[in-house]
């Protein structure tokens, strides 16, 4: 088994590229939703995240409130450092136990918001890399209106990330979402015949 990541910032069409993985055949694996997964009722995680937190960050029906939860964390590095202390170990664990499930698959991609080749979490997992980019702009109009964010929010959510140069420097491949849904499949559909045919 081949095991890739797959990142890039918000509103860069990394899920529509997983998609069209999917699509072409490959097995992927979502981080986000592996981290609803362990914030569910009952799972140790959220209960360490209430009693950091407090909380505030439950709704009344004892699920996260994540909007509540990315208000404190976006805002604070510290807290957002304490947050994934919490949820990063379980999540990487996790998504080792659903590739387990699959052990038959030749390739698998792990699409996630950050995959830091520096070491330690989902890089230790990777076999490489590849970073979706976006212009700038074009990622603010995206996720106006796929979220409503405020333009406001938006800045600060993709000033808490790592920068698409910093992502870019760390990728094996590179996927342009710039010119239109036919240009995107092309590129996606030539990276996964590469990766399948085994070529570096």
């Amino acid at each position: 088994m081949k095991i890739y990541g797959l990142t890039g910032n918000i509103g860069s069409g990394k899920s529509t590229v997983a998609g069209m993985l999917r699509e072409f055949g490959a097995f992927t694996v979502d981080a986000d939703e592996v981290a609803r997964e362990i914030v569910r009722p009952g799972e140790p995680a959220l209960l360490e995240i209430v009693d950091c937190f407090g909380r505030e960050v439950l709704c009344a029906d004892g699920t996260l409130d994540r909007g509540a939860l990315a208000e404190i964390v976006f805002a604070n590095e510290e807290d957002r450092k304490r947050l994934n202390g919490i949820t990063h170990p379980r999540i990487l664990e996790r998504i080792k136990e659903k590739m387990s499930a699959r052990s038959s698959e030749p390739i698998v991609f792990v699409e996630a918001s950050l995959i830091d080749r520096g070491g330690g979490g989902l890089d230790e997992l990777i076999d490489g890399l590849v970073v979706v980019t976006c212009p700038e702009e074009l990622r603010e109009r995206r996720v106006a209106i796929r979220d409503g964010m405020s333009p406001e929010e938006i800045r600060r959510r993709m000033h808490s990330q790592m920068s698409e140069e910093e992502k870019t420097s760390q990728a094996d491949f590179l996927i342009k979402n710039s010119s239109g849904m036919e240009s995107l499949r092309a590129q996606v559909h030539a990276l996964f015949e590469i990766l399948c045919a085994g070529e570096p």
